[in-house]
């Protein structure tokens, strides 16, 4: 799943913050957010050491758990798999400009891999540094089909953290959630959500879930789309409230919940987690997008 742009002046006084952040050593920022990839995925309460107290958890058929509590009290642990493996292993990143978020992207290694359960997958998870320490504020996976037992533990040209700061720096979680939503309201344009998806994904953008070689960039999108029935609806917006973003402004996420009708007869729900980065011009595009099933909602 997926969503988003916007168009956001840049004065002088912004140029001038972005070529000081962009200052910053992304190289070692990145080097360090791996490292606490590596350490969340080791297993026991690794995870949920580094858990924000606001953090938000997307796993396959659940609904969305908010804040480290509820995680808790639902989930006992998302670093369940076979002894001597990580749950998960960090394979690429992309962080701010101002060098204190960051996110994470990677492989997931499934326990008890048979003929009808999934044994890989991927994730996404978003980081906030804290105190000088990095903390998980999202975390969201998605399993591949069951036929899919191995993935490569490799991302050929994943997208750069090459953001452009925001001369409204309070405002960048807004802007986010107003993109994601303008990103919703044109999957009804002509086009279908093909249209939408290829016009808001960034140029190095990725589709992460379900799929053994994420599609990547506008033609990669407009491709997963390919058997969408041209009657059929695809909608979602945001959840305000937990979206979250650097201080720079230039990288981020929105979370947010979807409708997914090919026909009237086949209608599935779903949450995503996608994560946003600032382009030179001003607009927000997505450079991750990934989503999973959840219970339909009561009636």
């Amino acid at each position: 799943m997926t969503r988003r742009l916007l168009i956001i002046p840049i004065a002088v006084l912004s140029l001038a913050r972005g070529a000081s952040l962009g200052a910053q050593d992304t190289t070692t920022t990145k080097s360090n957010l791996m490292a606490a990839d590596r350490a969340a995925a080791a297993g026991g309460d690794a995870l949920t050491k580094v858990l924000a107290a606001d953090a938000s958890v997307l796993v396959p058929d659940a609904p969305i758990l908010t804040g480290r509590a509820e995680f808790l009290r639902v989930v006992t642990s998302l670093a369940e798999a076979p002894a001597g493996h990580a749950a998960w292993t960090p394979i690429h990143a992309v962080v701010s400009r101002s060098g204190d978020f960051g996110c994470t992207t990677g492989v997931l290694h499934l326990a008890a891999a048979s003929a009808t359960q999934p044994s890989t997958g991927r994730y996404a998870s978003c980081w906030r540094k804290e105190h000088g320490q990095w903390m998980l504020v999202a975390h969201s996976r998605s399993y591949s089909p069951a036929a899919v037992k191995v993935l490569p533990e490799s991302l050929p040209a994943a997208p750069g953290s090459t953001g452009a700061s925001s001369w409204r720096l309070t405002g960048a979680t807004r802007a986010m959630n107003a993109a994601d939503r303008a990103f919703a309201k044109s999957s009804a344009d002509p086009g279908g959500p093909a249209h939408a998806f290829a016009a808001w994904i960034a140029t190095d953008g990725m589709m992460l879930g379900g799929r053994a070689t994420p599609p990547r960039g506008p033609d990669g999108a407009r491709g997963a789309f390919a058997n969408f029935p041209p009657t059929g609806q695809f909608e979602w917006g945001p959840i305000d409230g937990l979206a979250r973003a650097s201080r720079s402004g230039d990288l981020g996420f929105t979370i947010g919940e979807a409708r997914i009708a090919a026909t009237p007869a086949e209608v599935s729900y779903s949450k995503y987690l996608t994560i946003w980065r600032r382009e030179t011009n001003g607009a927000y595009r997505f450079v991750f997008d990934i989503g999973s099933d959840r219970p339909a909602p009561a009636r």
